[in-house]
């Protein structure tokens, strides 16, 4: 079995060369008149209702609605506006928009629609989605494997291999090494093309075939170390211990902090469990495309693997993104929420930034 000392040639990313910065300064303000009257502009005016030719039942929808507003802001702490002196349907009108501008004053970004069932009863739902964006969500393990060779890098290298034991053991991101991950099916394709090229021109690549075997032995190395249950384990005794000595063992102590932060207010939760099924979803791509660990994130096999994994994603409408739809409709008593994922995904973008800085 190979050791941590006996690999000595794995390739050290490049240090990045200074770049421009832009510090273009701002315009000067441009004052108005003072004789102008800015009344009009500090006016805030209501929603325009136009009503249709044919309304709903008015009854009905009045019943239905109110009762599902009366449990939304049961549930989410909110204050109801007293609509009871409009008329319908504008009621109904600014309610809605109300609890619209209320809801969004939490954090996270939240749709309030009316919906109807098929005996015509009305009541509100609300729609949370985590929209990743074009960031990929990618964790390397290799520079934690060079960082952990020298000695005195230990106790910050155990906070970090803690927070990874946690993304892998409780978060459920995939590791690139498990065949049965999105990643892993990108390393073995580009291995099997250098494999059959080498029969051709085996000197040519032979270096290239040396750098992929040994990014194979140090993940495997890595799997074992955050498989393992102690760090997650004696987390808390770790940071406690800890004494940071410089900014980057702070942002180490951060991470560390917020992970063992959301692995005791959220136990049990995952990646996967806000996730519709994916069963027919031929235009949709898996979250497993743009969150996962890697071996290293740079190097020619890194950059190989971003700009196919980018054409991949590129060939589907949608991305498979974590959504919470809440109906009230009588039957919630407790907040659903994505916080679990916004910080979630807020901590592998921290950590991965320092393990791209780690020296």
């Amino acid at each position: 079995m190979q050791t941590l000392s006996t690999i000595s040639n794995i390739r050290r990313k490049p240090q990045p060369t200074a770049g421009r910065s832009s510090r273009a300064k701002g315009q000067s303000q441009i004052n108005t008149l003072a004789s102008c009257a800015d009344g009009f502009l500090n006016h805030r005016f209501l929603p325009l209702c136009v009503p249709e030719l044919q309304l709903p039942d008015r009854a009905k929808v009045e019943q239905g609605y109110f009762q599902s507003v009366t449990e939304l802001c049961n549930v989410n702490g909110i204050q109801q506006l007293d609509v009871s002196h409009l008329p319908y349907p504008y009621n109904i009108l600014l309610s809605h928009r109300d609890l619209s501008i209320k809801l969004n004053r939490q954090p996270y970004e939240v749709q309030l629609v009316i919906t109807k069932d098929d005996n015509d009863g009305i009541a509100l739902s609300t729609k949370q989605e985590f929209e990743f964006g074009q960031t990929l969500y990618y964790i390397p393990v290799i520079p934690l494997y060079r960082f952990l060779r020298d000695s005195k890098n230990r106790a910050t290298g155990n906070l970090l291999l803690a927070v990874m034991s946690y993304l892998y053991r409780e978060a459920g991101v995939p590791y690139h090494r498990e065949q049965e991950s999105f990643m892993a099916g990108e390393y073995e394709m580009f291995k099997e093309y250098f494999l059959e090229t080498m029969e051709e021109n085996p000197d040519d690549y032979e270096e290239d075939m040396a750098d992929i075997n040994r990014t194979e032995i140090c993940s495997d190395i890595m799997l074992r170390k955050i498989r393992s249950p102690y760090h997650l384990q004696n987390l808390e005794k770790a940071i406690q211990r800890f004494q940071p000595q410089n900014q980057r063992d702070e942002d180490c102590l951060n991470v560390a902090a917020e992970a063992l932060s959301l692995y005791r207010e959220f136990p049990g939760n995952h990646i996967w469990q806000h996730l519709s099924d994916l069963e027919d979803w031929d235009d949709t791509a898996g979250c497993d495309a743009y969150i996962s660990f890697i071996a290293d994130g740079t190097g020619w096999l890194y950059d190989r693997i971003e700009q196919n994994v980018n054409e991949y994603l590129g060939n589907f409408s949608y991305v498979h993104q974590p959504t919470i739809v809440v109906d009230y409709e009588g039957n919630t008593n407790q907040p659903r929420t994505l916080e679990f994922e916004h910080r979630l995904y807020e901590l592998v973008l921290s950590l991965s930034t320092i393990l791209f800085d780690l020296p």
